[in-house]
């Protein structure tokens, strides 16, 4: 089975995440909020700054603190709703990722309903533009159910190279380039740029598993084996 095993897990985590972080930044808004109102409410309202005054510094300082406390409470307040948002996204995110394990088969239900309003949109009077775009939507859906499945298929076999190894983690869907010491800066330039990114939990420079990482983790592996070669490490 495609996907990654965790999925379901990552995903409530994640959305538990952004709650507790939404909840966090919420309840410091409020905090500084009341901070500033405490300020605030020291120096009577409309009392002007005394120019000259042995008090101007002071009373300076202490409106300075005001508009402070007043602008961690905004920022706070928008990194709730930031936070807010990354979870609204999760509920109500339509998009199929390929780390679902069931992704197949919610991109067969897609499919259905997309053909089902094929249906529909023929059956009636339409704009020219409504069946193009529907036939679209049809062969994409089509092609990541292909894709998705020719992947179950795959075999992927250990690569080794000078220094290391590529593998197919299938549990977290991820082709994954284990290295025997840190690489060096041209080897992290060369990997970034062929998409591939440092996981500190996996303690791997990985990407997700499809045609295209794979395409990736070959071509990566025989500039590394070539550039080893030409400094005579094999």
């Amino acid at each position: 089975m495609a996907g990654r095993i965790d999925y379901e897990e990552r995903q409530e985590y994640r959305k538990e995440l952004y709650q507790e972080r939404a909840e966090q930044a919420e309840q410091r808004s409020q905090s500084h909020y009341k901070r500033h109102n405490d300020l605030s409410n020291v120096i009577p309202m409309g009392q002007p700054i005394l120019v000259g005054h042995h008090s101007e510094k002071r009373h300076r300082k202490h409106l300075e603190r005001i508009d402070n406390e007043m602008r961690k409470s905004i920022q706070e307040s928008e990194k709730a709703d930031y936070y807010r948002n990354k979870l609204d996204n999760i509920d109500n995110n339509k998009v199929i990722s390929s780390d679902d394990p069931k992704a197949i088969e919610k991109l067969q239900a897609k499919l259905k309903k997309l053909e089902e309003a094929k249906i529909e949109v023929k059956a009636r009077p339409h704009e020219w533009y409504e069946l193009p775009y529907l036939n679209a939507d049809i062969k994409r859906t089509k092609d990541r159910i292909k894709e998705i499945q020719e992947l179950e298929e795959l075999q992927f076999e250990e690569i080794t190279f000078t220094g290391g190894k590529a593998i197919l983690n299938r549990d977290i869907n991820r082709l994954q380039l284990l290295f025997d010491a840190i690489p060096d800066e041209e080897t992290r330039t060369l990997l970034k740029g062929h998409g591939f990114k440092w996981s500190r939990y996996e303690q791997a420079w990985q990407r997700l598993y499809n045609k295209n990482g794979i395409y990736a983790v070959r071509y990566v592996v025989k500039l590394i084996n070539e550039r080893s070669e030409k400094n005579g490490n094999l």
